[in-house]
């Protein structure tokens, strides 16, 4: 379990933090009203995003062949994390590990043909409206985030997705929870 645990502090993690703080930097671009700064910004948030949703994917893959004894495909290691995955820790179950690795599978396949994102610029910078999205989840006040919109009409704050899943990954592997936000 060890080397599981070295994975994600030495690759997970980093990926989660680079990702929040880009989004960090494009509310500050935002602010700042920088056409130049805010075109930046929306391009770092969005390659980052792509980095954080592929290691946190991924990890399924390397913990199935990492893990002692090995598991016998990949498919076990994610129903045991979706087995853990709340939505921001509330109790109640979200499927935010199979949209992950659809948001995974858009990214890869710019029009994949399954799953729950029609084409890779479902998952773009965008805002919510009053009521748009779930309670707490995601930038408050519709400032503009990484939004991955479901082919069934659903709109989710990437932030949001990607703590559900890590959360789901802690709890499986009886670590503690770090405060929302703080990987």
């Amino acid at each position: 379990m060890q080397q599981v645990l070295d994975h994600i502090e030495r690759r997970v993690r980093p990926s989660l933090r680079s990702y929040l703080e880009a989004e960090r930097a494009l509310t500050a671009a935002l602010e700042a009203g920088s056409p130049d700064t805010l075109d930046t910004s929306r391009q770092n948030v969005e390659l980052a995003a792509r980095q954080a949703v592929d290691m946190l994917h991924h990890l399924a893959e390397f913990v199935q062949h990492e893990w002692t004894p090995p598991f016998p495909d990949v498919g076990p290691v994610r129903i045991a994390i979706d087995a853990k995955c709340e939505f921001l820790r509330n109790g109640k179950h979200v499927a935010d590990v199979y949209l992950l690795r659809d948001v995974s599978v858009a990214f890869k396949h710019h029009r994949p043909r399954t799953g729950r994102i029609d084409v890779s610029n479902d998952i773009a910078p965008g805002g919510f409206g009053f009521g748009q999205c779930r309670w707490g989840e995601g930038k408050y006040g519709g400032v503009e985030q990484i939004v991955v919109a479901t082919n069934d009409g659903d709109r989710r704050a990437l932030s949001s997705i990607l703590q559900n899943v890590f959360d789901a990954w802690m709890v499986f592997l009886g670590q503690p929870l770090p405060p929302i936000s703080q990987y």
